[in-house]
């Protein structure tokens, strides 16, 4: 397990992004973001190849989707929120209590008393 005495939102950027790497990361949308959908500045994730993305809470609890281009790829230029309208609004919020959930459940194993 990854141990570290800050919130997983705080920490910097550990992928080979030339624009987040070493970075908090805020901005999904970046044109030449090239992130994993599972690096540590995105802690609470669904990888979904049913819907052919992945779904993710930000640092505020929203929760957003992001298209895959090929395995291992993501077409963050167009990483929206889910909100009332898009596609996944409906299921989203379900998945978006399940994650906020479980990320409540993981913090003491993570930052024991």
């Amino acid at each position: 397990m990854y141990r570290t005495n800050h919130n997983a939102y705080e920490r910097a950027c550990d992928c080979t992004c030339p624009i987040h790497h070493g970075q908090p990361r805020a901005t999904y949308t970046n044109p030449g973001c090239y992130c994993l959908a599972t690096c540590a500045s995105q802690p609470m994730t669904v990888l979904a190849p049913q819907i052919g993305g992945a779904l993710f809470l930000d640092a505020h609890n929203a929760l957003w989707f992001v298209q895959a281009l090929e395995p291992g790829h993501w077409d963050w230029r167009y990483a929206t929120a889910v909100n009332i309208g898009h596609p996944l609004f409906e299921v989203g919020t379900q998945i978006a209590g399940f994650l906020r959930d479980t990320h409540l459940m993981l913090l003491p194993l993570v930052h024991p008393l």
